[in-house]
C-alpha cells in the first residue's frame, strides 16, 4: 500500500473502529438495563474501519459519501430544530432548565466534528490521487449535501402537515382537558393506524407557561 496515503486511511480506519466498538458497548449496555439508546454508528463504522484498515479506496470513497451526508443532515437539523416548535416554548425549555443537557449538547459537537474530520481526512489529496491511479470515479460531495439537507427538509414538511387540521386540533382538546386552561399545545407526535375497530390515533402534546411544561400523550379511536 502506497506509503502517502496508506497511514490517512489506518487513522480513519482505527477512529471508525474504535467509535464504532464504543457503540456498540453502549448499545448491550442499555439493553441490559432497558434503556432507550438509538444510534447508526455501530455496525457501520465498525465495517468501515475494518475495511480503511485494511486499505480500501472503495470504502474510504463509499464511507466519506456517507458522512458527507450524515454530517450536511446534522447541520441543517441543528440549525433547523428552533424553527420546528414555538419560541415561547424553547425559551421557556431554557429557562426551566429543560433543554438539552451538557452531555448531550457536548455528544452531538462530538459528532459533528467526527464527521467533518473524516470528510477532511478522506477527501485528501493522497488518498484522492490514490483512487485516481487505481481508476475509481471521483465522488461528488453535492449530491450528498444536498441529500442531506433535503431530508430535513422533507421532515420539517412533514411536522408542519401533522400539527395542523382536524386530528391536530383534537389533540390540542385532550390536552387542555387534562392539563386545565392557561396552557399553550404544541404538537410533539402524532401517529395514526386502522383497524378492525377503526382508527387509533396516538400522539404527544407539549403544553406549557410560563412556569410549567407538560408532556401529554392523547389517545382516542376514530370510526
Amino acid at each position: 500500500m502506497d506509503s502517502q496515503y496508506s497511514p490517512l486511511l489506518r487513522r480513519a480506519g482505527l477512529v471508525l473502529l474504535a467509535v464504532g466498538l464504543i457503540d456498540l458497548a453502549v448499545l448491550v449496555y442499555c439493553l441490559a438495563n432497558g434503556i432507550e439508546y438509538l444510534s447508526g454508528f455501530n455496525l457501520f463504522a465498525v465495517a468501515s474501519g475494518i475495511l480503511l484498515l485494511r486499505g480500501s479506496l472503495l470504502a474510504a470513497s463509499v464511507v466519506r459519501w456517507v458522512t458527507a451526508f450524515m454530517l450536511a443532515g446534522s447541520m441543517a437539523l441543528l440549525l433547523g430544530l428552533p424553527m420546528m416548535q414555538p419560541f415561547s416554548l424553547t425559551f421557556t425549555q431554557l429557562r426551566l432548565n429543560q433543554g438539552p443537557s451538557l452531555g448531550t449538547a457536548a455528544l452531538t459537537a462530538a459528532v459533528v466534528l467526527l464527521l467533518a474530520w473524516l470528510v477532511w481526512q478522506l477527501g485528501r489529496e493522497p488518498i484522492s490521487a490514490a483512487r485516481a491511479r487505481a481508476g475509481l470515479p471521483r465522488r461528488a460531495l453535492l449530491i450528498p449535501t444536498l441529500a442531506g439537507v433535503g431530508m430535513v427538509v422533507a421532515l420539517g414538511i412533514f411536522l408542519v402537515t401533522m400539527r395542523v387540521g382536524a386530528t391536530a386540533n383534537n389533540a390540542k382538546i385532550m390536552a387542555e382537558q387534562q392539563v386545565g386552561p392557561g396552557y399553550r399545545f404544541h404538537i410533539n407526535s402524532l401517529s395514526s393506524s386502522r383497524g378492525d375497530k377503526g382508527t387509533s390515533v396516538v400522539g404527544v402534546v407539549i403544553a406549557w407557561k410560563e412556569n410549567d411544561i407538560q408532556r401529554v400523550p392523547v389517545r382516542w379511536l376514530e370510526p
